[in-house]
């Protein structure tokens, strides 16, 4: 699991030398499906899979690969919210406010956060990289499918939107 929140702690680094503008997004086409073993989303043609396994899926868009980037697979909740220094367990609220808290050297702010029926959480906000999209959806214990999607601009919501709230659990 720290290596998991190392990943996405590095990649914060990695992607923070980039600034708040970059290219806007196209217009959100049909959707591609793609699965990993314990989840299945939808991905905008346009898209490229740049990495497929039975625990995560990881994409980026061609307009700017670099910076716009697409990463769904398994997380360890216990290993968020001990990297922020708190006790697990924690309430999936807790968690979010723990991811957002690590990433990008503390600097990320988060701007919202959206509860759903199934006890997932949608969040978005803003990093030295542009803007982050990130929905944690609770598994059983410590388990969980963490998604984000980031962009340069908030022109790239439309994309993280269909991506995030197409994600459905593989029984």
């Amino acid at each position: 699991m720290r290596a998991a929140v190392a990943a996405l702690v590095i990649l914060g680094g990695l992607l923070a030398g980039c600034g708040d503008s970059g290219p806007d997004a196209p217009e959100v086409g049909a959707l591609v499906t793609v699965c990993a073993d314990d989840f299945c989303f939808g991905y905008p043609e346009g898209w490229e899979v740049v990495e497929q396994t039975g625990e995560f899926v990881s994409l980026r868009h061609p307009d700017a690969p670099d910076v716009v980037v697409a990463t769904a697979g398994q997380v360890n909740m216990e290993g968020i919210v001990a990297a922020d220094g708190k006790s697990w367990p924690q309430t999936t609220e807790t968690v979010v406010r723990s991811f957002w808290a690590i990433i990008d050297g503390g600097g990320a702010e988060l701007s919202t956060m959206d509860p759903l029926r199934d006890g997932s959480v949608i969040s978005f906000g803003r990093f030295a990289g542009g803007r982050l999209w990130w929905r944690l959806t609770p598994l059983e214990g410590r388990h969980a499918i963490g998604f984000e999607v980031r962009g340069p601009n908030s022109t790239w919501a439309s994309h993280a939107t269909a991506m995030l709230e197409s994600l459905t659990l593989v029984p």
